[in-house]
């Protein structure tokens, strides 16, 4: 039996009167906990919550200690769709916790990140967890038009380097410049059949 729970986009951060988020630590602390304690829970999606880069990395930290995906992969799921999420950097923080264990995205071929705002921090994040992932069976990746620049090509460069499962990267619509391309083309150099595209 899969115990999971979705608080996904519940606004997990509050808003001062000038618009700008102010975030709870004190509930981020209390999920953090509840993650720790709670033995049965394998499955939780913490995604669209607004959160801040150090509040997704304790998170983060918690489920790989116990195994848990922070967003909403099921354990035998094959492909998973993001596709127009609004996701941003703290949110891939949480996906590279999911995507750094095999126990959690063993099953996993397909990851489609299409029309989000991950931007080179959030893109590089995705990338060194699938690296750090030796098991991964990841064989298709889609950053489309995700706010990639030169930064986050070279992450998805060192990535597809090393990662032999994957056989195809859509890149297309970011602003990575010709150096940035070149260096993902000199990745895949050598890749026999590998869909590269930019």
């Amino acid at each position: 039996m899969v115990f999971q729970l979705d608080i996904s986009n519940n606004q997990l951060c509050g808003l001062n009167e000038d618009g700008r988020g102010t975030y709870t630590a004190e509930g981020i602390t209390a999920i953090a906990n509840a993650l720790r304690v709670n033995g049965a829970l394998t499955v939780t999606n913490l995604l669209g919550n607004q959160l801040d880069a150090e509040s997704a990395k304790m998170l983060a930290e918690v489920a790989k200690q116990k195994g848990i995906s922070l967003c909403g992969i099921q354990r035998d799921q094959t492909t998973a769709d993001f596709r127009g999420k609004g996701l941003k950097p703290p949110d891939a923080i949480l996906l590279g916790s999911d995507l750094s264990q095999a126990v959690v995205t063993g099953a996993l071929t397909a990851l489609d990140l299409t029309f989000n705002y991950l931007k080179d921090e959030g893109v590089s994040a995705v990338c060194e967890a699938i690296q750090s992932n030796k098991e991964t069976k990841l064989a298709s990746l889609n950053f489309k038009n995700t706010g990639i620049g030169p930064v986050g090509a070279n992450a998805v460069a060192a990535m597809v380097a090393v990662t032999g499962a994957l056989t195809e990267c859509d890149l297309v619509g970011n602003y990575m410049g010709e150096e940035g391309k070149a260096s993902i083309r000199n990745a895949v150099q050598g890749k026999d059949g590998f869909k590269l595209h930019l």
